[in-house]
């Protein structure tokens, strides 16, 4: 069992950070006799008021992203776009959602390795948009019109701005930045049409705070970080499509093999998660039919906060964690063929 922080965090949140155990602790405080004016009552009080102040924040958030009623979807209605679903987190979500008898429609430059009678591939370079309007109108013709895009399709290339070539960089940001624009603008409009839909942006952590030796990728999760937020914005305030949902995702270091050899000084603060748990995070959103922001695991809520404090609190708490030695010893294995 994996007894990271985040293990120790998920009780506390389960218990003592929990508004039903704050309101239980305040009423046994209460009717154990002790005066109302004593220290231990008015401790006791705004802890119970702080746990409820929380999660009365995340309930507002909730409610104003998704109103107060929020209905969960019919499977058999919907269709499952995916891209760069031949593997990692994309084709663990193919491979679970195609449980359901969801039509899973995989858009990459390879094919998945499964077969199954719901995925449907269509071989297509994201990144370049007259190929995603070229297989657009086949996806459309053949299976429908997609309900659900994933923009999950990413490549690293773990090199130095100096080492990487203009073909490296420019095929960084064509992937992981313009492909969720070029994907976005063909199948949104049907969504906006019927006021139905839901787009799931899949970021990053490094979207937040950005490391030596992975600038290009660091900079395409800060854009698509920006590129979601006014996307959300632009479907509430200008499309009038509010039941269309947006879903950012940003978790920390999967086990998915693109990250291979990175290692941080201090893992039990910092530790990698399975690809399962976030697949899950994302399914349940979508089963939802909720707006959400998934930040896993929990270090990843407090990296947004780094930019507020001084430059040598950041630089010191790099250097302590050993953040820009940790793409040193990266292994590029996705790249790789299987026989090496």
């Amino acid at each position: 069992m994996d007894y990271s922080i985040d293990f120790f965090l998920n009780i506390l949140r389960r218990s003592l950070f929990h508004p039903s155990f704050a309101s239980l602790f305040l009423a046994f405080i209460f009717v154990q006799g002790i005066p109302v004016n004593s220290y231990l009552f008015i401790w006791s009080s705004v802890y119970t008021g702080s746990v409820f102040f929380v999660w009365f924040l995340g309930y507002m958030t909730k409610v104003s992203r998704n109103g107060r009623k929020s209905r969960k979807i019919d499977w058999d209605d919907e269709i499952v776009l995916i891209t760069g679903g031949a593997r990692g987190i994309g084709l663990l979500l193919a491979e679970t959602l195609s449980i359901k008898n969801v039509t899973i429609v995989v858009l990459d430059i390879r094919k998945p390795e499964i077969e199954h009678p719901n995925i449907v591939f269509f071989e297509c370079d994201v990144s370049k948009y007259d190929q995603v309007q070229k297989v657009a109108k086949e996806i459309i013709a053949e299976v429908g019109h997609p309900t659900i895009i994933i923009n999950n399709a990413g490549v690293v290339k773990g090199k130095t701005i100096l080492d990487e070539s203009e073909e490296e960089i420019l095929s960084t940001i064509g992937v992981n930045l313009l492909a969720p624009f070029w994907i976005t603008k063909t199948f949104l409009p049907e969504m906006v049409a019927k006021n139905h839909g839901h787009v799931v942006n899949i970021s990053s952590a490094l979207g937040f705070s950005s490391v030596a030796q992975i600038a290009d990728y660091c900079a395409t999760k800060s854009g698509l970080l920006a590129f979601h937020e006014a996307l959300r914005h632009e479907i509430n305030a200008r499309y009038n499509a509010s039941n269309v949902r947006c879903t950012l995702v940003c978790p920390g270091q999967v086990e998915t093999g693109m990250f291979d050899g990175v290692s941080y000084k201090y893992p039990f603060f910092t530790p990698t998660i399975a690809p399962i748990e976030v697949v899950k995070k994302i399914i349940t959103a979508l089963d939802k039919n909720e707006t959400s922001d998934i930040l896993t695991p929990y270090y990843v809520h407090l990296m947004p906060l780094l930019r507020a404090l001084p430059g040598f609190i950041n630089d010191l708490g790099y250097s302590i964690m050993g953040v820009d030695d940790a793409m040193k010893t990266w292994n590029d294995t996705r790249s790789k063929p299987k026989n090496q």
